[in-house]
């Protein structure tokens, strides 16, 4: 019989191919909707709302589990009195299939016109609006993941299917958002739903299972809209220009918004890649334009014609001080934004500027702009680089009088949404490579929005210097100071630090002095003159460790593992509060619906009715585990590639793909060669452990490598903890699946849930803890998930008496 799931091996691969088909579409809406919410969203709501998304395929899962047990069976009777169809599993199977075709067509749909609406109708203070948005095209994949499940085709092979399909989904999000940017990329990954909707409309409403009465128009209906997306993508449209101006409820810190309402304001260009998006705005100061990441983190681009007496004016800003404060020959700025730290530098006599920026969308906006800027970034001494700023001096060479980061701020979240990509750049590591690319008298400069985070640099490099150099508190502070703009300067809050290899000479001292005077700056910290500030270290009162943490503020000096430079404020984030509240009171309903059906219709019925049972309770905690420990391992992983991936985009594009192409392996291999539950658990434990000893033992020597190469043992190491990891849920559930046939969908569901809930902890532990508390965190849910496995079978549940180590 030629159905979809019920024709044997063209049916089993139907339902494979169609299936990797919609994983594809949803995982790089997932990406897709990260990228695009990253726009909308504060940076700290994006994974809120794109994790509550995913919630959806849970509950579109168990949706389809309940759907498919009745609906089923009254179309597979139906069906089969109507073809002539004695095989009523098989009728049962084509009932399931036009079902998940039909899902398939509305998945495309949507996400199609999804794209289009968010362009049209931003109304960005609505989260609740924009998470249920973001999960109905979720709950659609999970429902016809459910029904696949239900549908008699091996579990393993569909989980494998799902996988890579999956990863190919992120690899072409990848690929989209590069070309497209996020709304446009959202369009054309509605194809893969089309297409999944054409393998598995066609064969479940054929002639011979449908009858000739069936409308057979129907199998080709998904024809009609992947024509009109491919068409929608080849015009070319402004379909997806967003109206910043028009933005209601918009974020403070979405500073776009108003600068494009000021009178005269112009949208010039937009560049959109994998990173973020770039748009450069006109206003009525002829002498310079904005550049703004995301909408927020604006930076200056001026008019300049080539000649520094253009713009000699710049001298007189605040952030030009620390420059003019000691010898700038050769200088290296990190985050180059629009380029006026460029024209600082060489205003400050530099011959020579390395300008490192991590959007490439800013650089290409910049090279486009050339007849404005003066071709600043290909002007003579002047070498712009793309990528992470840190990750490129640790691989250089060369030694520099000044390093200098001027308020380097995306507003881009990385992982889940809280550490921003800039991060690793203000750890005391970070610092530690800075000044050890300092020439013999060089000196690093920070420049921050405001004093708090002046003071955390502060410290940070100060802790930095005295690892580098040995030096005690009471000599390291004569090689910093640390000044602040008051009320009355042109930039209040603004705060300088210069931390130099020497001790400052007299001169500099003298220079940051008559500046602090000229442009209203308090002197928190000077040598000689004021230094009240750190009396107790110069005292030797308290010792360093002690003096940083003796504050209302987290200002100590951030690490690697915990690089969260821009979290102030100790105890749990207000956006992590919100998102453990909501997840929490989704899970609890979902716990009451999976009760009053699963538990609820047992005890109520009378002796007539079957009595159903469960997968089981340790199939139940088996997924719960594997769900929790996979999201905690993938969201430390991904931070940490982020150091040397040298893109956040990158990072995130090659963890993902090798994990999941490596677990659709283990899935497929699960069961063979001694693959069974315990070996893959076991393994996904150890290899965790041992893969985070070698970073913290030989991390450092990845900068060595050129940057394919490292993508490679990221990606491999990745791979290996994918295949590792692929295997326990999938024998799970085909273990299940065998106790009872349609188990398997509310196992899928529960480990989709518990993923969201291991999100939110991996989250949780990297800002309460670090990065290795999230990787513990998964070693113990996969050594849980060993010890399971070793205890007894129980006596309640057929699927718990199976065995989950053999095909």
């Amino acid at each position: 019989m030629a159905v979809a799931g019920g024709g044997g091996k063209s049916g089993a691969f139907r339902w494979m191919l169609g299936l990797g088909c919609l994983s594809a579409s949803a995982l790089g809406l997932e990406m897709a909707l990260t990228n695009v919410f990253g726009v909308l969203l504060q940076y700290h709501y994006v994974s809120l709302v794109v994790s509550l998304a995913v919630f959806g395929i849970g509950a579109g899962s168990y949706a389809a589990r309940r759907q498919s047990e009745s609906a089923g069976r009254a179309a597979a009777s139906s069906t089969a009195a109507a073809a002539g169809v004695a095989d009523e599993s098989g009728a049962s199977n084509a009932a399931s299939g036009r079902s998940a075709g039909l899902a398939a067509l509305e998945l495309g749909l949507f996400i199609a016109l999804l794209s289009l609406f968010l362009a049209q109708f931003p109304y960005v203070d609505q989260l609740a609006v924009y998470a249920l948005l973001g999960a109905m095209p979720f709950v659609l994949f999970g429902w016809c993941m459910g029904l696949a499940l239900a549908s008699g085709v091996r579990t393993r092979s569909l989980y494998a299917a799902d996988l890579l399909g999956a990863g190919l989904g992120v690899a072409a999000a990848y690929g989209l958002i590069q070309l497209w940017g996020g709304l446009q990329a959202m369009f054309a990954l509605s194809i893969p739903a089309f297409a999944a909707a054409v393998l598995l409309l066609a064969p479940s409403l054929s002639p011979s299972v449908a009858g000739p009465k069936r409308r057979g128009w129907l199998r080709f209906a998904p024809l009609l809209p992947l024509v009109a997306v491919v068409v929608g993508l080849a015009s070319g449209a402004g379909w997806w220009n967003i109206d910043y101006a028009g933005m209601r409820g918009a974020a403070p810190d979405k500073t776009i918004v108003s600068a494009l309402r000021q009178p005269g304001a112009t949208l010039e260009r937009t560049e959109w890649d994998a990173f973020a998006r770039a748009d450069v705005v006109s206003g009525s100061d002829p002498a310079r334009k904005t550049v703004f990441i995301d909408g927020g983190a604006g930076s200056y681009m001026y008019k300049f014609d080539g000649d520094l007496a253009s713009v000699a004016g710049l001298a007189k800003d605040i952030e030009f001080l620390p420059f003019a404060a000691g010898p700038a020959d050769k200088t290296a700025i990190v985050g180059a934004g629009g380029g006026r730290d460029i024209l600082y530098a060489l205003l400050a006599g530099a011959k020579n500027v390395t300008a490192v920026e991590l959007s490439d969308g800013i650089v290409r906006a910049m090279r486009e702009d050339a007849a404005y800027n003066g071709g600043l970034l290909d002007r003579s001494g002047v070498k712009a680089v793309v990528g992470d700023g840190r990750t490129v001096l640790e691989r250089s060479g060369e030694r520099y009088d000044l390093i200098a980061l001027d308020l380097v701020y995306s507003q881009v979240g990385g992982v889940n949404g809280h550490a921003l990509t800039e991060n690793y750049a203000f750890t005391q590591e970070a610092f530690r490579a800075y000044l050890e690319r300092l020439n013999e008298g060089g000196r690093l400069i920070v420049i921050s929005h405001q004093g708090i985070e002046g003071v955390r640099a502060f410290y940070t490099g100060l802790g930095a210097l005295m690892d580098v150099t040995g030096a005690k508190p009471a000599t390291a502070v004569k090689h910093a100071a640390l000044l602040m703009a008051s009320d009355q300067s042109a930039g209040p809050g603004l705060t300088l630090t210069v931390i130099q290899r020497t001790p400052l000479a007299s001169s500099q001292l003298d220079t940051l002095r008559a500046g602090a005077n000229a442009l209203a700056l308090q002197t928190l910290f000077l040598p000689e003159t004021n230094e009240q500030f750190l009396q107790p270290l110069i005292e030797g009162k308290q010792s360093f460790d002690a003096f940083v943490r003796d504050s209302d503020f987290s200002v100590y000096p951030t690490s690697d593992d915990k690089p969260f430079f821009y979290k102030l404020t100790p105890g749990m984030p207000g956006s992590l509060k919100t998102w453990l509240g909501v997840i929490a009171g989704l899970t609890a309903l979902f716990a009451v619906w999976v009760w009053w059906r699963e538990v609820a219709p047992p005890k109520q019925a009378s002796g007539l009715h079957r009595v159903r049972t469960g997968p089981g309770g340790k199939a139940l905690l088996v997924s719960l585990l594997v769900g929790v420990g996979y999201m905690c391992l993938q969201a430390a992983f991904i931070q940490k590639a982020m150091k040397y991936a040298g893109s956040p985009a990158a990072a995130t594009a090659v963890v993902l793909l090798a994990m999941l192409i490596g677990g659709s392996f283990g899935s497929r291999l699960a069961g063979r060669r001694r693959l069974s539950e315990t070996a893959g658990a076991g393994g996904a434990a150890l290899l965790i452990a041992l893969l985070a000893a070698a970073e913290a033992l030989w991390g450092g020597g990845l900068y060595g490598l050129a940057l394919g190469a490292r993508l490679a043992v990221l990606g491999i190491a990745a791979a290996a903890l994918g295949l590792l990891m692929g295997v326990p849920l999938p024998l799970r559930m085909e273990a299940a699946e065998r106790g009872q046939r349609g188990s398997s969908p509310l196992l899928f569901a529960v480990n989709g849930i518990a993923g969201v809930w291991g999100s939110w902890l991996g989250a949780a532990l990297a800002l309460a803890a670090g990065l290795r508390w999230a990787l513990g965190a998964a070693i113990v849910c996969y050594a849980l998930v060993v010890a399971l496995s070793a205890l007894r079978p129980g006596s309640g549940s057929a699927a718990d008496a199976k065995s989950t180590g053999s095909a």
